[in-house]
């Protein structure tokens, strides 16, 4: 039986509380390790964990005033709060990146030697292997629920990961004799973390605007409508993301000489049929629009 938005939702609180607290572990193990070894990407990369967790906690925040049911200062409810702690939550990983960029350069500027570089890289793999896990959670609760603010961490879950694995060829590379490698590593994964904060900007900036990056769905619903007995046409057919989910409207073109009765029949009709073939439509409105020539599509 498939799992409730409910479900979901209670889901994702839980696995984003316990991304907090592994990050926060995570983050004082690799600062510590990094101290003590003398790796700078490795203190990178577990600073950079800090403000991580921060990001999980501005995910977590949206989704749970997301469930707020709708009132006098917000009708159509609180859907987008997911999208808009999203938006803060690239934020945050794109000022990281920027100081963790400033950090590694000043490190390439003066490198010094790793000591026991097999055990800073057996940290970093655990770090690594940590922070994957927890993104491929995030992805798999993602894609069922459809929640971009929880993609957005997944996101910062698989930065995480990739770059500890980075800092694990840097540090390797620096036992080497080539010292600067450490620091270079630190400059690669300031660059992913901003990379990725843009990419994420930039979704949750289209849902926030009312945009909709859905190709192709137009042409779909238009034919699904078209399908239903009495539609003669679809025209100025609108899509918006709200939140997790799409809310669309159409204007259909009937034989203006039915009742006002059967007219709401076919638009039921039309209504129930979309929302049946596609799971992330919530809602469409449709304006009915009288018509007494031939079947066309306008």
């Amino acid at each position: 039986m498939p799992e409730s938005r409910y479900e979901h939702l209670e889901r994702e609180q839980v696995l984003l509380r316990v991304s907090v607290f592994l990050l926060l572990g995570i983050g004082a193990g690799e600062v510590i390790a990094g101290l003590y070894f003398g790796s700078i990407a490795l203190v990178a990369d577990g600073v950079h964990s800090f403000p991580d967790s921060v990001v999980s906690l501005l995910v977590l925040a949206g989704i749970m005033i997301s469930r707020r049911r709708p009132d006098r200062a917000f009708s159509h409810g609180y859907a987008r709060a997911e999208n808009l702690f999203g938006l803060l939550a690239a934020m945050v990983m794109i000022a990281l990146g920027g100081v963790m960029l400033y950090e590694s350069y000043l490190a390439a500027l003066d490198p010094a030697p790793i000591r026991n570089a097999a055990l800073a890289i057996a940290v970093a793999i655990l770090a690594g292997t940590t922070s994957l896990a927890l993104a491929i959670a995030k992805i798999m609760l993602a894609k069922k629920s459809g929640s971009l603010a929880l993609k957005i961490d997944a996101y910062n879950s698989t930065k995480d990961g990739l770059a500890s694995f980075v800092v694990v060829g840097g540090v390797a590379l620096s036992s080497l004799g080539l010292l600067y490698f450490d620091a270079v590593a630190g400059i690669a994964i300031s660059a992913m973390i901003i990379a990725v904060g843009f990419v994420s900007i930039r979704e949750s900036s289209v849902v926030l605007m009312d945009g909709c990056l859905c190709p192709g769905l137009i042409d779909r619903i238009s034919s699904i409508a078209l399908g239903v007995e009495g539609v003669q046409g679809v025209r100025d057919l609108r899509l918006r993301k709200v939140g997790r989910s799409i809310a669309g409207q159409a204007k259909i073109r009937l034989d203006g000489t039915i009742t006002v009765e059967e007219a709401h029949r076919i638009a039921e009709a039309v209504k129930k049929r979309i929302i049946n073939e596609f799971g992330d439509i919530s809602d469409i409105v449709l304006e009915i629009e009288p018509s007494k020539g031939a079947p066309s599509r306008a």
